[in-house]
């Protein structure tokens, strides 16, 4: 049985990242000798108890950057028969490196969950060439990796897969807006929450409900005061079952991200029938189809964000229509690319 290990960086436990791990380490280790290495101890590890127990966690306890660069260096220099998958750009480069220097036979394949270009997390034109291939989960990133000049058959465009679920039942209260969000509270940077609470001042019959937490939650409350929004907003704080709280079906998820990968949270929702009002970052339409499972409007543009919002109230899209509309995404047609694109890459 081949060996794969699964390499991932800064996880936080409650992350979109990790959610589509879990489905795919537990199909994955039927076929594979599954190793999943975290070069940090996420803030939160029940994610962790979901995984298939036949898969082997393998994860950095110790301290300081160099402790953490020679457990990465045990992994290439002394696995054997093993092929990697790797989340983070660093260890592309750092396993790429060794395979030609000590002419290792192994595969590195780039699995990356974040836009390539519009962040400032990673150096990713002098890291991601070097990878023997590349697992692309939007056709945004797909072009991206074409742009740093990589060769079309070195990448593969598999998405993320979602499960089907119900469509949930209709909220009782119609005649209010309820909007939600879920992921991590930050009032600028990627979320830009700021946003968001500038558009839902401009309208009245509307209710936010917030999923989430992080280090500008106070930021953002005293921000929503300033604005005179409190009274609109419900702060959940961080909420490991989302979806066992939300039991009826809110008007829409709501979204002001300035760059995303490929956000789960948008999958869940409209998996659930429920539409999505989003800004348009980079791969927003890999999700979102206009008039039939949601909205966008232009980054930075308020009025435009308020008009995405009350069409969303008036023009009541069919929440069949809103699940169907991303059937590529559900499992059997997911695992089919998944499967296929490994066995390309892994037999090259």
């Amino acid at each position: 049985m081949k060996k794969l290990n699964f390499l991932c960086s800064e996880l936080s436990g409650t992350g979109g990242t990790e959610t589509v791990l879990i489905k795919v380490l537990n199909h994955l280790v039927n076929k594979y000798e599954i190793t999943l290495t975290l070069s940090n101890i996420p803030e939160e590890k029940e994610w962790l108890e979901k995984i298939d127990t036949r898969v082997k966690i393998n994860m950095f306890k110790g301290k300081g950057n160099i402790s953490k660069l020679l457990f990465i260096l045990r992994l290439f220099l002394f696995e054997k028969n093993t092929d990697y998958i790797s989340l983070s750009p660093k260890m592309v480069l750092l396993g790429s490196k060794i395979k030609k220097f000590l002419n290792k036979k192994y595969q590195v394949i780039s699995w990356f969950h974040y836009s390539l270009t519009d962040q400032d997390m990673f150096d990713t034109e002098h890291t991601l060439p070097y990878a023997d291939g590349h697992l692309a989960i939007s056709r945004t990133i797909e072009k991206q990796l074409e742009d740093l000049k990589i060769p079309r058959e070195k990448i593969k465009l598999i998405f993320n897969p979602i499960e089907e679920y119900d469509v949930l039942p209709e909220t009782n209260n119609s005649k209010k807006i309820n909007l939600f969000y879920a992921g991590r509270v930050m009032l600028d940077g990627q979320k830009n929450l700021r946003e968001m609470l500038m558009g839902i001042k401009e309208i009245d019959n509307v209710h936010l409900d917030i999923y989430g937490t992080g280090e500008e939650l106070e930021f953002c409350q005293i921000y929503a005061g300033k604005m005179g929004v409190s009274k609109k907003i419900t702060w959940h704080g961080w909420t490991p079952d989302l979806w066992d709280k939300i039991k009826e079906r809110p008007s829409a998820l709501i979204m002001t991200s300035k760059y995303e990968g490929l956000s789960m949270v948008m999958l869940e929702t409209v998996a659930r029938g429920i539409p999505v009002i989003t800004s348009k970052f980079k791969s927003y339409d890999d999700i979102v189809k206009e008039n039939i499972n949601g909205y966008s409007y232009p980054l930075g543009n308020i009025r435009e964000l308020t008009k995405a919002i009350e069409k969303v109230a008036n023009n009541n899209l069919n929440p069949i229509d809103v699940k169907n509309s991303i059937s590529e995404y559900y499992p059997e047609e997911y695992f089919k690319r998944l499967d296929s694109s490994l066995e390309y890459f892994l037999d090259n």
